[in-house]
């Protein structure tokens, strides 16, 4: 089959068939792009309603299967009253759009833009403004399916025909891809169309609901039978007479199906013909399906088109075709991803709050944790380099600040430096000079040697490098927490309370430094005052006194008042410097809290996007299956949520699954394993991804691990397998398969005595409306007696005597169900009847002439077959006025003289008919008879084919210049009465001819008023 496929959807209903479809594809592959098919789109319409692409009904399991641009054509226009003020400036639109007046009261009618509002022409009108850009986009698009190398191209047109766009646009859509794309065998084209229901939702039928239907089938009718050329409206309106096949197959459906099956027009009918599509286009790809091509080539039987009586002139097309299909599948895909976004969403529980219960696995709420505690902990203050030593530099940040003896605290240092000193004093230096000169020793270490520059130099240099020591903290600390975060160890939350506690403890503190220099100044105060008095005891020692060790003990106190001395005015300098660098180092923890915050945060709507993704899967109610549904999810619903709950309170299974979420986390960032990278490098989307990749292995990994019985397996399982679980005994299969295979029937009902009718144009020896019955069945050779039962069940439930069984090895989860009507002419569709009745009724109302421009693109629809065979009483009311304008009307003969068209002619027996001179192909007048001598008896016995002949030839003279004039549309007027008057006199008062002759001359006098 071809691989290449281009959907069009015309309309409200197009667009919504196109949508469904792109969600069935999602739905199967998670992606907008099936393999080994190359599909593209073009969507028609004269509303953007569907057209936006934020448009929320677009989406399916979380994602927006949404078209691009690219794709759609918006045709409504607000300049249509200015088009018809200079139609010569649109020969695609002149030759068609009729009478003005009728169209400036319709166009006054419409407020802002123009869109189809169930008026067909109005949608062609449309349609035709922008019919140079869909045929732009059309070769566009093929030409891009066509660069994968295969050139055949099928196109499906999907359309509604109640409305005015759908309805109104699908023969030119039609006709211009066939003159385009002329090669019938390369470019297949068929049509999907939605017949009007019987009962609209109220406020649907807005007056050409159900009649617009009716118009469209005529026209698709005469279009298949070579009986229609419309116009080219891309082009110089010249009629498109070269089509051949214009079309390969047209399906016509409704929401009814043949087994009385009723379903939303709105919300299931598009996703029933999204899934006939796919299997149209995606599974045949895998599966040997001959009857379907051949089905819609019209190859499995007589497709030509029944004829007028007597003749080989086709009238109705059997190139119509109608489906039914039905799936039977176990959502493996579904249920994975199910499962996988429960793993996901558990993993990101455990980083957003590792809250673990044995019940629920990890929980959506924090654990009680007192941080205000933790954080105030001097082990982890020491650890975090936040302890008072580093706020002052008594103990190093940098690794350039240095270790050991470069870089000592503030008391070791002035401690060693006193001892050294004195040592050096007291071997250097005459006993009386000891005080004085370690002293001054000490004063310069203080003023010029601190840290290599002196205490105040120290610290004003410093100062100028707050940032980056505020930084080396700040990325010590984040090492540690993100280190726990990846490990497991803390959650996001509880980072974030630490951080969020460790900040009111910092700012406690800045706020005790100035208490912390106002406790030191006493020291110092209370210190110099002891050295001074120290020294003036040391003035007084004498040489008695010496002796006897008092210089030595002085030296010894005063030496310990120095070292404390100079330890208080360091760390006074250092509090003064922590001033300045407490609030830089707070500034940093605000940062990394909010770099904290920022990663929980997208965590936490990445939680709340996995529940959302949950909650749309796996979500029917109970385990009952619902035939009404087009895919029947065989599954139970409950069972997938138990299995995958008890996955997750596998509290190793889910420490090893975190696990490899948070490797596969750790793997993205590389080596700088930080909060800040995490955000730049991680976004959300990518966050997602992961998570999901991860735990789709995830999910696999611990459903084969952990599901043992065979019951409870949900993932890899054949839908055969399942059924044989459900369904063991045969009687239990057969009541469960009947209703699937009535479920599948056609959407469509045909009329028994019109698929029996018997007479001349219909073929009695071809078969009408052929059926086919496919059921696809997965290979499961490991089953092959459950296979067995399965088939002849099958063979049993399904009525079609015409059935086949296709395997398929690629899809183990599904079986499916199409059945296939085709070969049947519009007139057996019982719905047609109605829609007939509803036509006829608008038509024949009081605005007779409007309506038909309304319900039919060009034309007026008179001189369109008929789709039924008509009866007699029909065919005479249709003839009636078409013999009365024969009678009165003139034509002018090669002599130049005057004569009435219908004249009595010999008939080859040398009887005399009415009849009437028609050129035959080398232009020689031939007699068309009519089969009777008066009215009453032609009206009586003209035959369908001769009837239309005559048709044509009045309509062609009603449009002459001439029958434009008033005085003769009068005069002509005039000889129908006077006509209609004098038969009264031939024609029996009990005929029944007698009381329809007023009637029909009123109709012969609205056309020529050009009312009909």
């Amino acid at each position: 089959m071809n691989a290449n496929h281009l959907i069009i959807g015309l309309g409200g209903t197009g667009g919504k068939i196109i949508r469904a479809f792109r969600k069935t594809i999602f739905q199967e592959f998670r992606k907008i792009d099936p393999p080994n098919v190359r599909l593209s789109y073009l969507y028609v319409d004269s509303s953007d309603e569907l057209m936006r692409l934020d448009d929320p009904s677009w989406k399916v399991l979380g994602q927006s299967v949404q078209i691009p641009p690219t794709s759609q054509l918006l045709i409504k226009s607000s300049n249509l009253a200015s088009i018809l003020e200079d139609l010569p400036s649109y020969p695609g639109i002149q030759p068609w759009i009729g009478d003005k007046t009728i169209w400036r009261d319709i166009l006054n009618s419409i407020i802002g833009d123009a869109i189809g509002g169930q008026k067909r022409r109005l949608g062609r009108f449309l349609f035709a403004s922008h019919a140079d850009e869909f045929c732009r986009r059309l070769t566009h698009l093929v030409n891009e399916i066509q660069k994968g190398g295969q050139q055949d191209v099928t196109f499906h047109v999907c359309c509604g025909l109640a409305g005015g766009t759908g309805s109104g646009t699908l023969i030119d859509c039609v006709s211009q891809i066939r003159k385009n794309y002329p090669d019938t065998l390369q470019y297949r084209i068929v049509l999907y169309t939605l017949l009007p229901e019987e009962h609209p939702k109220p406020n649907w039928n807005t007056g050409n609901y159900h009649a617009n239907g009716y118009a469209a089938l005529l026209e698709l009718n005469a279009l298949s039978i070579g009986k229609f050329y419309p116009c080219d409206i891309a082009g110089d309106g010249r009629k498109l007479e070269e089509l051949k096949t214009p079309f390969n197959g047209c399906y016509v459906f409704t929401n009814f199906n043949e087994n009385g099956l009723a379903v939303d027009i709105s919300e299931d009918i598009p996703n029933i013909l999204a899934d006939f599509l796919y299997q149209k286009i995606v599974t045949v790809r895998n599966i040997n399906w001959e009857s379907l091509g051949r089905a819609e080539n019209a190859e499995n039987g007589d497709g030509n088109p029944e004829t007028l009586p007597g003749s080989n002139d086709p009238v109705r097309s059997k190139r119509f075709l109608t489906f039914g299909v039905k799936r039977l599948s176990v959502p493996e895909s579904e249920i994975s991803e199910y499962i996988a976004f429960q793993f996901a969403r558990q993993a990101a529980l455990q980083l957003r709050y590792n809250n673990w219960s044995e019940t629920d696995g990890f929980l959506a709420d924090p654990r009680n944790l007192d941080m205000v505690s933790y954080v105030s902990s001097p082990e982890q203050l020491e650890r975090w380099m936040l302890s008072d030593e580093h706020f002052i530099l008594s103990a190093p940040i940098l690794e350039s600040d240095g270790v050991g003896s470069k870089w000592q605290p503030v008391s070791r240092y002035w401690m060693n430096v006193t001892t050294n000193l004195k040592e050096y004093v007291q071997g250097k230096e005459t006993a009386d000079k000891w005080l004085d000169r370690l002293k001054s020793l000490l004063d310069t270490r203080f003023q010029e040697q601190y840290r290599g520059q002196g205490v105040k130099a120290f610290y004003e240099t410093v100062s100028q490098s707050t940032r980056e020591r505020a930084r080396e903290i700040r990325q010590k600390l984040e090492r540690e927490l993100f280190s726990d975060w990846i490990n497991g160890t803390k959650s996001a939350h509880e980072i974030s309370s630490l951080l969020g506690a460790l900040m009111p403890h910092l700012k406690a503190r800045f706020d005790r430094i100035e208490e912390e220099i106002t406790k030191l100044r006493p020291q110092e105060e209370e210190l110099a005052k002891k050295l001074a008095e120290q020294q003036k005891e040391w003035a007084k020692v004498g040489v008695i006194s010496d002796m006897f060790g008092k210089r030595k003990r002085l030296f010894d106190a005063a030496s310990t008042v120095l070292q404390d001395l100079y330890t208080v005015r360091t760390k006074i300098e250092g509090w003064q410097f922590a001033k300045k660098f407490l609030p830089v180092i707070i500034e940093e923890i605000v940062l990394l809290k909010a770099d904290v915050d920022k990663a929980a945060s997208m965590i936490a709507e990445s939680i709340k996007a996995f529940e959302d993704q949950i909650a749309v899967r796996c979500s029917d109610q109970g385990a009952m299956i619902d035939l009404r549904k087009q895919v029947i999810r065989f599954y139970d619903p409950e069972l997938v949520k138990n299995v995958t709950k008890r996955l997750i309170k596998d509290q190793k299974e889910a420490t090893t699954q975190t696990q490899r979420v948070r490797t596969a986390i750790a793997e993205k960032l590389g080596e700088k394993l930080d909060f800040k990278t995490l955000n730049e490098r991680i976004s959300k989307t990518v966050f997602l991804d992961t998570l999901e990749r991860q735990c789709m292995e995830n999910a696999k990994i611990a459903h084969n691990n952990l599901v043992q019985t065979e019951s409870d397996r949900l993932i890899g399982v054949s839908i055969i397998e399942k059924l044989k679980e459900r369904y063991a005994d045969r009687q239990s299969l057969r009541l469960y398969l009947d209703n699937v295979v009535k479920a599948a029937g056609n959407y469509l009902i045909f009329n028994s005595d019109e698929k029996r009718r018997v007479g001349q144009g219909i073929n009695p020896t071809a078969q009408i409306a052929v059926s086919n019955f496919t059921v696809i069945l997965p290979k499961a050779p490991e089953m092959e007696d459950y296979i067995k039962v399965l088939k002849e069940v099958f063979f049993e439930c399904i009525r079609n005597p015409s059935k086949e069984f296709i395997e398929n090895d690629t899809r183990l989860n599904e079986i499916i169900l199409v059945s296939i009507t085709n070969l049947f002419p519009l007139r057996i569709v019982q719905h047609v009847s109605f829609l007939k009745s509803k036509y006829l009724e608008r038509i024949n109302g009081s605005d007779s002439k409007r309506a038909r421009m309304e319900l039919h693109i060009e034309g007026d629809g008179q001189t369109l077959p008929s789709l039924f065979v008509p009866t007699r009483t029909e065919l005479e009311d249709r003839l009636a006025p078409i013999l009365l304008l024969g009678m009165v009307l003139k034509e002018k003969g090669e002599d130049g003289t005057e004569k009435e068209i219908l004249q009595k002619i010999e008939t080859e027996t040398g009887a005399l008919q009415l009849g009437f001179m028609q050129k035959d192909e080398y232009g020689f007048d031939q007699p068309v008879y009519l089969g009777g001598d008066d009215f009453s008896e032609t009206l009586s016995n003209i035959r369908e084919e001769a009837g239309i002949l005559l048709e044509q030839k009045i309509e062609a003279l009603l449009k002459s210049s001439e029958m434009k004039l008033e005085p003769k549309r009068r005069e002509v007027e005039s000889e129908i009465v006077k006509k209609v008057n004098s038969l009264r006199g031939t024609i029996k008062p009990t005929d029944p001819k007698s009381r329809r002759l007023a009637d029909w001359g009123k109709l012969a006098i609205k056309k020529v008023r050009g009312e009909l």
